[in-house]
């Protein structure tokens, strides 16, 4: 499908999405998106050289994914809580 877009870098990707409570979107957070996903569900994107690409309607396929998923009975939380060293 990425072949027939315009593509795009996780940079670029990060600069066209809007702000998340005030705050823009972040390249990395475009590149974990692509590279490990969101409750399963991973950004379709394509390493070019030494760069990832992707694509507006690849990122556009990726949110109306995630906003079908039901709702995280964890509320978001899926990282496992630090524990500290015993010694």
């Amino acid at each position: 499908m990425l072949q027939d877009e315009e593509i795009i870098t996780f940079g670029r990707a990060a600069q066209l999405l809007p702000s998340v409570n005030g705050k823009p979107v972040h390249s990395t957070s475009v590149w974990r998106w692509g590279r490990k996903g969101v409750r399963g569900l991973r950004l379709e994107c394509l390493r070019i050289g030494g760069r990832f690409v992707t694509s507006m309607e690849a990122v556009e396929r990726f949110g109306k994914a995630l906003a079908e998923l039901p709702a995280d009975p964890a509320g978001g939380a899926s990282r496992r809580p630090l524990v500290k060293a015993k010694g």
